[in-house]
């Protein structure tokens, strides 16, 4: 009998079935791509590539602020300080009503200042006083000291007996020019800034942390055209949400600062509520 004999011309086919078979199940690494923002990696199914989920979205509504003003009345000389009493309680008293946040002076978004000075006009027998008074008003924003409006103002008052009565009627002389100004120029409408407040939920899924985030959105805001100041109002550790108070000059801003702010910082990829 003859043995048999293994057909060696099959036997590179073979080890070549044998290598297409080990390829085909064996599957390559996953290739990780991370976005930066720390999300989980999630594998792609038909690639095996493995992608990290976007970055989480912020929750972001506005509301509309009272601008804070400083007023700031100074007096020329000590003769003067009664004069520049009664030109404060007059600028006080005009802004009530005018959705102005009156604050301490070097609090303001504006500051709004005065400075008054009493000179005699004329005195009889030592006991009647006449006074001449000039106010120099002027308005600015507190961040750039960029003069918004300003203006001067002269009075008379009549013989009055005594300093003090005289003083007072100097004050009553002027108090008509100096609150119809402010009423007419010194106005959120023809003031050319805006105050808006913007907060933001869910600031807890930022990949640096909940203070990171605060200030980087503060860093972003700030660094917008138009802004004079971006600063945080309160935070809600609780709730993971903070509140930024922005001030900014209208005109920049025609359509609207937070849609605005929106499109320029898509890294936080804020959504409007």
């Amino acid at each position: 009998m003859y043995a048999m004999k293994t057909n060696t011309s099959l036997r590179p086919l073979g080890l070549a079935l044998i290598a297409l078979v080990a390829a085909g199940c064996t599957t390559p690494p996953p290739v990780v791509i991370d976005n930066g923002q720390g999300g989980p990696a999630a594998a792609d199914p038909g690639t095996g590539t493995r992608i990290s989920t976007p970055p989480p979205a912020y929750t972001v509504s506005e509301k509309t602020e009272m601008m804070k003003i400083a007023v700031a009345v100074s007096a020329a000389d000590a003769d003067s300080a009664g004069l520049a009493a009664g030109v404060r309680e007059t600028a006080v008293t005009a802004l009530r009503g005018k959705k102005f946040q009156v604050v301490a002076d070097g609090a303001g978004d504006l500051s709004l200042s005065f400075d008054a000075k009493r000179t005699l006009y004329d005195e009889t027998a030592g006991e009647y006083f006449t006074y001449d008074g000039t106010i120099s008003a002027r308005l600015e924003d507190s961040v750039t000291k960029n003069v918004l409006a300003e203006k001067t103002f002269r009075g008379r008052n009549k013989a009055a007996l005594g300093k003090d009565k005289a003083t007072a009627d100097l004050s009553e002389a002027l108090r008509p020019d100096i609150a119809g100004w402010i009423g007419k120029t010194v106005t959120p409408e023809q003031v050319p800034l805006e105050a808006r407040t913007f907060r933001v939920e869910g600031i807890d899924r930022y990949k640096a942390g909940e203070s990171a985030f605060i200030d980087d959105f503060v860093t972003a805001l700030s660094a917008m055209k138009g802004v004079l100041r971006c600063e945080t109002a309160s935070r809600d550790g609780a709730k993971h949400d903070a509140t930024f108070r922005v001030l900014y000059r209208r005109a920049d801003y025609p359509q609207g600062f937070i849609h605005a702010a929106i499109r320029a910082n898509p890294q936080f990829k804020l959504e409007l509520k």
